[in-house]
């Protein structure tokens, strides 16, 4: 049976979602960039038609300025309207991409389990890994779709509009920035299908998603906070968690670190920035890709089709989830009650994080095991 017949069945189910993504991708793309300039516009209407309410913040004879002179900070007007970075319409591009490429990837492995429609699916003359290889490519060509087209609209929005100039030799970053987002974008999805092979079900694999995103960054966030806690030592491992978090290691882990780590503002004006940009982030994004799917593939060859529906599809890795669970949850205890100590100390931090432990025990007794069963039946 030709591969072909894979991608169509699997196109059927997830056809609106993907139209939807590419439609609401062209969207994020260009809508905010046409409102931006419609500001632009509005502030320089008013500037010319009141300058004399403009007086104490512009420097000379605002009617004798030119247009570029009010977004160029370092002109000496003392009144700057904006620059090419708030253009960049990079919010709502990776929200969209997040949204549909958590729901594609649940409705392609999770609702399948959900429905029973997976042991029809494994049933079919192809192998695991062409099943998962098909599901990804129906996701990821639609967010490479929907950033080319919304990319080009954008480009070519800014390209004829009067604020062209904030452009002018830039353009290379402003694609190699769409190249980041569209592999963001793929990024969120891979991690997405991936946490497919830990759920049983969708709502599971959205949860999971969610933590898998968090994660790395989160763990350092509340190992940083310990140390605060127990012994406000802030200024000591200040450097040392803040390396963690610009570290190439976190940044291929988390496609939410490398997007954080990107400073639009010195990417744009400043070239040293431009050139890191360049040796790390696309390649951080491809490496995590590479990683989720790699991972996504190899679990979902080993997930136990008979354990469809629970919330974790891996009963013999509980024990590990459970243990994680606690730890953080024990953490994040910790801190939050040693917050209401006049000085840090060991002492509520530990009361805090064996409250937090305990709980997060009991909450992963009944959501592990008891609800594991209790969905699957």
């Amino acid at each position: 049976m030709s591969f072909k017949v894979l991608l169509k069945k699997d196109w059927k189910q997830v056809s609106i979602l993907w139209m939807l993504l590419v439609f609401l991708g062209v969207i994020a793309f260009t809508v905010p960039v046409w409102s931006q300039m419609q500001y632009f516009d509005q502030e320089l209407r008013n500037i010319q038609e009141n300058p004399g309410e403009y007086a104490d913040w512009i420097e000379g004879d605002a009617s004798d300025m030119s247009v570029r002179d009010f977004f160029n900070e370092n002109n000496g007007t003392g009144y700057w309207i904006g620059d090419l970075q708030t253009l960049m319409p990079m919010g709502g591009v990776l929200f969209v991409f997040v949204i549909f490429g958590a729901l594609m990837a649940s409705v392609l492995i999770g609702t399948e389990r959900n429905s029973q429609m997976s042991d029809f699916t494994m049933s079919l003359p192809f192998t695991r890994t062409q099943l998962y290889i098909s599901k990804w490519l129906i996701g990821t060509i639609g967010i490479i779709v929907s950033s080319v087209l919304g990319g080009t609209l954008m480009i070519l929005l800014i390209h004829f509009s009067d604020y062209a100039f904030l452009m002018e030799g830039s353009t290379n970053r402003v694609i190699a920035l769409i190249v980041l987002w569209m592999l963001s974008g793929i990024s969120f999805f891979s991690a997405a299908l991936w946490m497919g092979s830990f759920g049983g079900e969708s709502i599971s694999q959205v949860i999971w998603t969610v933590i898998a995103l968090i994660f790395p960054f989160g763990i350092i966030a509340l190992v940083q906070g310990s140390f605060f806690a127990v012994g406000q030592r802030y200024d000591s491992t200040y450097s040392v968690f803040d390396d963690l978090y610009q570290s190439i290691y976190l940044r291929v882990l988390s496609p939410i670190s490398n997007i954080v780590n990107v400073d639009m503002y010195q990417y744009f004006t400043n070239q040293a920035e431009w050139q890191k940009f360049i040796a790390i982030a696309p390649w951080s994004a491809l490496a995590f890709i590479v990683l989720s799917f790699g991972l996504g593939l190899w679990m979902f060859n080993r997930a136990p089709q008979e354990n469809n529906g629970r919330f974790f599809m891996f009963s013999n890795w509980l024990w590990l989830i459970h243990i994680i669970m606690v730890l953080c949850f024990g953490m994040l205890g910790g801190i939050i009650l040693a917050t209401f100590g006049i000085y840090p100390g060991i002492g509520l931090y530990t009361v805090g994080f064996l409250i937090g432990g305990f709980i997060a025990h009991l909450l992963a007794k009944r959501l592990l095991y008891r609800f594991n069963l209790k969905l699957k039946s």
